[in-house]
C-alpha cells in the first residue's frame, strides 16, 4: 500500500486500467444476472461443478460453455470472453443514422 504522504495531487493521465481474468468476469456475470451458481448450472445447461471450477481458476470453459453462460446471464459473450467490449454503435440505436434509403430502393414516382 502506498504512503499517503508520498501522492501528489497531480492526476494521473492515461492511468492503469486492471487486469480483469476470467474467472473474476464468469463470477460477475452470474452476480450481475443475480443467480446462484446451481441457478446457473439449470438456466444455461452446464454442471455446477463445471462453474465452480471455472470461477475459481481451476478449470477454463470452453468456448461453448461460455456461449450459454454469457446467454444465461444476459452479458456480452465478447466481453465475457476477452474482458473488452465492443463500442461500436449497435444497428438499432440510431446513432448515426439517417433518413436516406439505400440506393435502389427508391419509391416509384410517376
Amino acid at each position: 500500500m502506498r504512503n499517503v504522504a508520498d501522492m501528489t495531487m497531480q492526476p494521473i493521465h492515461g492511468g492503469a486500467i486492471p487486469q480483469i481474468t476470467l474467472r473474476t468476469r464468469l463470477r460477475v456475470a452470474r452476480e450481475f444476472a443475480g443467480l446462484e451458481q446451481s441457478e446457473l448450472a439449470q438456466r444455461a445447461g452446464i454442471s455446477r461443478a463445471t462453474i465452480s471450477n471455472a470461477e475459481r481458476g481451476l478449470a477454463t470453459p470452453n468456448r461453448a460453455t461460455l456461449s450459454m453462460w454469457a446467454f444465461a446471464c444476459g452479458v456480452d459473450v465478447h466481453w465475457l470472453m476477452t474482458g473488452e467490449t465492443n463500442n461500436a454503435p449497435a444497428p438499432d440505436d440510431g446513432a448515426g443514422a439517417s433518413d436516406a434509403r439505400p440506393k435502389g430502393l427508391e419509391p416509384l414516382t410517376f
